[in-house]
């Protein structure tokens, strides 16, 4: 260039970019990461797994967690049962038991003793101890009357002014008060009453029903006998006392009167000799047995919010199919014998009916049970009246937090009664899980964890309708599905000296190792176990205690136990005044060792579950049992002569096939678990041999992983017919007993009313069955983590998804009682079975229906209030994050001017196709959702998911990467793949709730912008450096990503920090690699303007959206945390 006297002293100079060092620099830089990567995996997967397992010998076979070296200070497994063992005392349990019944603790009306009992669990060392409260529908009595009237001819007794006859008998309808007792004498008394019985009064003529069951009511209406617009009088026993009323209601009667018959007592009543209680172990003439008269079959739980939490707000239904329309009120024998009496000869007796009518015992008291009508001249005055309300209770829930996240033991008991006392239903249990929970806490104190959490409940409103626990279960339930293992009760721990439990197959293994290290309380042979003076029986699941909606709803594996009277017992007064402390202390446990015997057992159990590195449960066990449910069902059907059925024959004949075919899988399975369980007590792996470590773990996971979903796989998400809240096809309570269950509820039902269309089309086991083998069996795990490409991608999927709940498939159903309130009364035959197995249909189309529709009608907090305020509140959000980041982290401005037109074009035009490909991602992902594709996926070999996912992401990736611009077809279609690879590996994300990954895209798009505002607006290329730290820092948050696949899960520490690393230290690297790419979009823009560089928004979109899903993820897995938490 020449120079003069007019050349300008400024001028322009053009600066071309500094080339590169090296030919294919973006080929060496990713060869350079990727490398340095597998070496830091390598040196990851050598030096953690060094300290697992223990170097020492450690027996983990009987429940001892594997956290045991330095963190429990040399605590080994007998000392944890030595603890277990001696820390239950008898002298604790008496003073708790005193406390509890020392006063009326009516559900909704005992907060002084939900707070108590949180203070107790606290002091114990329970530290995350708190109060979960709902709003429940129930109702207090207000007042009542029975009398027994007669017309005025001949009868000289006082005049009843409403009806014009006279009052042959007016009924007391409350206990008497006992010098002997305190707690008969304690005021104010709760009168004796129904639960969810209905407000009415009604003058009519009565008839006896016996029992009042569905078969004493049959047995009625075949005999011709007059029920429409009478009242019945039943018997207390052989079945739930709702069911009676609802039977009665359907068949036109007008209210229901329930007293307790000595016939249920056994040998020791009155007429044996026996002195009544006080005085003797009889019973007394004047006990009332309160209690619940809700539909316990139809569904537990709060009436008006079936199959959602009873929160503060949520929409209410009408209770009216789940509740009495008529009147219904408990009585004493005192006060049944005037009235049965007055039916002496009117209408057939119960002599004249079959064996199941007779055998009352108030024959000796002048009574012979005849049936009635009563003449016109004798009717009853029944009178009920209750007020309903909304009113809070209080469950108080303490967690001891184990070393594996997703694995949760809950142990349970329910603290409500109907009277001031409830010294054994349910303060005896309340009295020994305080010393579970204070046995626990001895433990803690010697820095001993469990490998699973467990979690401790003090359930309120049980009484009613199992109302705490099951609000607690339907707020839980995603939670519960993906991590429950399984839930212990105990309701009544004691009522006599003989054990009795009732549980999932899956428990009977460490049921019986428990029961043998405990000692006998009623010992015949020095030194007897449980074990030796138990029978062994354990029997299945029905209702009417708080394992219901566990079980039945939930499809965690559940047990209930404690010890029942024999006919040999002193009798109990099962929900009276005289169920008091001094019953207890006189007659029910004197020595209080039942109580603590109890506790023992209850927690050997819970420490056998969440400490063994193999949950301890027996798949074979259930796959036995279920034979012998079947074998059950067919001897119903015999029964019923539909058995020549052809369509009875073929479902027989493919479920006895799918059960045989399950019991093969199931006991290689076992065996498989076995040898697991053996290798891990030797723990003789050397240190350098860390791929069979890391081998050893994941066959660890996947074994335990099938037995925790294992009954969840038997829940069939429409529910049985007819009751759609129970949702399990192989247990549930029977349709007309309550407390006794049912196995094959659906299918039995059925065949009872002869549908052969629900048997042949609905109820053929074989598929589900086969589903069930298929999961026990398969080699293939359910996806733990999922890798993309280079580093910048989502590593780890699935801890987004550890609320998720498992695929349930329907499969089967059987007999039985639930083992301390079905002791109350005798069953009358095998009882209604029942069943429903599903329509061979694709699984996925119903896999989460019931996970999803448990969430209808509750409200989301951030969905409050009008459209209009939603959206304010969110750009509230929005407009304050960018102003609060562009103050703190950009205070410089841009010096030259603000952004030119041509930035301004570009870095929208970026943003616009960075909003197309998130765009494409989530419209592809839902329809390869739809399709099954997320089932699919997760249940593949994640390694081959993160290989395949790799390969498909870097060619899409590299393919648009190296594509001009001008050839915009291929561009285009590279890309819109890449975007649909994308889509497919993060497809499962959609079985979550759509409330929290709409926040989670809202809190995204919140970051993502703020930070871009603030690239955008700093000095130019401000942010450019920090390209090199960031590739550093996701380069470890990468290797943070892959430690859920690598290490085991004893290596707690390691694998807390590497989560917080992946999640929170992925946010800052990302929130980094934003503001890193908008400053790069802006520089790019500047170099295009001045030619030496050409646009591509495709490319620079690419780089955008990686960052948006990779904050979208961390958002996901941090609001489900948190969720779970709550």
């Amino acid at each position: 260039m020449h120079y003069n006297e007019q050349t300008p002293l400024l001028t322009t100079v053009h600066v071309v970019p500094r080339q590169p060092r090296y030919r294919h620099s973006t080929l060496r830089r990713f060869c350079t990461i990727a490398l340095s990567t597998t070496l830091i995996i390598v040196l990851v997967l050598f030096l953690i797994p060094v300290n697992w397992p223990p170097h020492q010998h450690h027996d983990w076979g009987h429940g001892w967690g594997p956290r045991m070296a330095k963190e429990n200070k040399g605590l080994i497994n007998e000392e944890l049962q030595r603890v277990l063992l001696n820390t239950p005392d008898e002298a604790k349990a008496r003073e708790w038991s005193q406390y509890y019944t020392a006063g009326p603790h009516l559900a909704g009306k005992n907060l002084t003793q939900a707070l108590w009992t949180r203070e107790r669990w606290q002091e114990f060392g329970i530290s995350d101890t708190s109060i979960a409260t709902y709003d429940v529908y129930l109702n207090y009595p207000k007042d009542h009357r029975l009398a027994l009237l007669e017309s005025k001819t001949g009868s000289q007794g006082d005049q009843d002014a409403a009806t014009g006859y006279d009052v042959k008998y007016e009924c007391k309808m409350e206990e008497d008060v006992l010098d002997e007792d305190p707690t008969t004498g304690l005021e104010p008394r709760i009168p004796t009453f129904h639960g969810y019985s209905a407000s009415g009064d009604v003058t009519a003529q009565y008839v006896y029903v016996n029992f009042g069951t569905y078969w004493d009511f049959d047995d009625l209406v075949k005999a011709n006998v007059s029920l429409e617009g009478k009242i019945a009088i039943a018997k207390y026993g052989r079945g739930f006392r709702g069911l009676k009323v609802r039977k009665a209601q359907e068949l036109g009667m007008v209210g229901v009167v329930i007293y307790s018959d000595p016939q249920e007592d056994g040998e020791i009543t009155e007429h044996n000799g026996y002195k009544a209680y006080p005085d003797g172990p009889a019973r007394n003439p004047s006990s009332v047995q309160r209690g619940s008269v809700e539909f316990l079959t139809v569904a537990p739980g709060d009436p008006t919010t079936i199959g959602y939490p009873s929160k503060p707000g949520v929409p209410r239904q009408d209770p009216s199919g789940a509740v009495a329309s008529i009147p219904s009120v408990p009585i004493s024998y005192q006060d049944a014998l005037p009235i049965l009496q007055s039916l002496n000869g009117y209408g057939p007796s119960a002599a004249d009916f079959n064996e199941w009518w007779q055998g009352g015992g108030l024959g000796y008291k002048n009574v012979s049970y005849n049936i009635g009508p009563s003449p016109s001249s004798v009717k009853l005055h029944l009178m009920n009246k209750q007020e309903y309300v909304i009113t809070p209770l209080w469950n108080v829930i303490g967690i001891i937090n184990g070393t594996v996240p997703d694995e949760v033991v809950v142990i349970g008991n329910h603290r409500d009664a109907w009277i001031a006392g409830g010294a054994g239903d349910p303060n005896s249990g309340s009295a020994a899980l305080n010393e579970v929970v204070r046995s626990f806490g001895k433990a803690l104190e010697t820095k001993w964890r469990p490998l699973r959490t467990i979690v401790f409940a003090s359930w309120d409103g049980e009484e009613y309708s199992l109302l705490g626990s099951t609000e607690w279960v339907e707020e839980y339930l995603p939670w519960l599905s993906h991590a429950a293992v399984a839930y212990l009760n105990v309701d009544v721990a004691c009522m006599g000296p003989e054990f009795v439990t009732s549980a999932s197959p899956l428990l009977n293994k460490a049921i019986y190792e428990a029961t043998g290290l405990v000692q006998s309380p009623n010992q015949t042979v020095a030194g007897q176990t449980i074990r030796d003076t138990w029978n062994g029986h354990i029997s299945t699941m029905g209702s009417g205690s708080d394992f219901t909606a566990f079980q039945d709803f939930a499809g965690v594996p559940s047990m209930d136990m404690g010890f029942a009277r024999t006919p040999q017992s002193p009798v109990y007064h099962y929900h009276s005044n005289y169920d008091s402390f001094h019953w207890m202390d006189k007659f029910g446990d004197k020595h209080w060792q039942y109580h603590t015997a109890t506790a023992k057992v209850w927690a050997l159990i819970a420490a056998s579950l969440s400490g063994s590195p193999i949950i301890p449960f027996n798949a074979t066990d259930y796959a036995k049992a279920l034979t012998s449910y079947v074998e059950s069902v067919k001897n119903k059907t015999r029964k019923s002569n539909t058995s020549n059925s052809v369509v009875y024959q073929v479902t027989f004949r493919n479920l006895e096939s799918a059960v045989q075919r399950l019991f093969d899988a199931t006991l290689r399975f076992d065996q498989r678990a076995e040898l697991l369980q053996k290798a891990v007590v030797r723990g003789n792996i050397p240190w350098w041999k860390w791929w069979q470590k890391v081998k050893l773990y994941m066959d660890l996971k996947k074994v335990n992983d099938r037995y925790k979903y294992f009954e969840r796989q038997f829940l069939h998400g429409d529910g049985l017919d007819g009751r759609s809240w129970f949702k399990h096809v192989v247990f549930a309570p029977g349709r007309w007993t309550g407390y006794a269950g049912a196995t094959f509820p659906g299918l039995v039902e059925a065949i009872e009313d002869k549908n052969d269309t629900a048997v042949e089309n609905g109820l053929v086991a074989a598929p589900p069955l086969s589903s069930v083998t298929y999961n026990i069996s398969s080699t293939q795990s359910n996806i733990i983590s999922m890798a993309s490409f280079v580093l910048r991608r989502p590593f780890a999927i699935t801890s987004a998804l550890k609320q998720l709940p498992k695929a349930s498939s329907p499969a089967a159903r059987a007999f039985h009682s639930s083992p301390i309130k079905q002791q109350l009364f005798t069953q009358r035959s095998s009882a209604p079975i029942t069943t429903t197995l599903s329509n061979s249909r694709p699984t996925f189309q119903n896999a989460f229906r019931r996970y999803q529709s448990s969430f209808q009608g509750v409200p989301n907090p951030t969905a409050a209030g009008s459209l209009g305020q939603r959206l304010l509140y969110g750009g509230a959000i929005i407009g304050g994050t960018i102003l609060a980041a562009n103050l703190i982290f950009n205070r410089e401005t841009r010096e030259d001017g603000g952004m030119p037109p041509y930035e301004r074009s570009y870095l929208n035009e970026t943003f616009l196709h960075t909003g197309l490909g998130v765009g494409i991602i989530g419209v592809a992902a839902s329809a390869l959702h739809r399709s099954g594709w997320s089932l699919r996926l997760m249940s593949a070999n994640p390694w081959v998911v993160i290989g395949c996912s790799l390969a498909a992401s870097l060619g899409t990736m590299y393919g648009t990467l190296n594509t001009h611009p001008d050839n915009y077809v291929q561009k285009y279609a590279l890309w819109t793949g890449f975007n649909i690879v994308q889509a497919g590996v993060l497809a499962p994300l959609l079985f979550l709730q759509p409330a929290l990954l709409a926040r989670a895209g809202l809190y995204t798009v919140t970051m993502m912008g703020s930070i871009a505002f603030v690239g955008a607006t700093a000095k130019q290329e401000k942010y450019l450096y920090l390209g090199g730290p960031l590739l550093a820092g996701v380069a470890l948050v990468a290797v943070s990503g892959f430690a859920p696949l690598v290490l085991p899960a004893t290596a707690a520490r390691t694998l807390m920090w590497s989560e917080r690393i992946w999640l929170y230290g992925g946010l800052a690297v990302f929130g980094g690699f934003t503001l890193y790419d908008t400053q790069k979009v802006l520089r790019n823009a500047r170099m295009a303007h001045m030619g030496v560089g050409r646009k591509d928004v495709v490319n620079e979109s690419i780089s955008l959206e990686l960052d948006f899903l990779n904050i979208f993820i961390r958002m996901v897995q941090i609001l489900g945390m948190q969720q779970r938490r709550k």
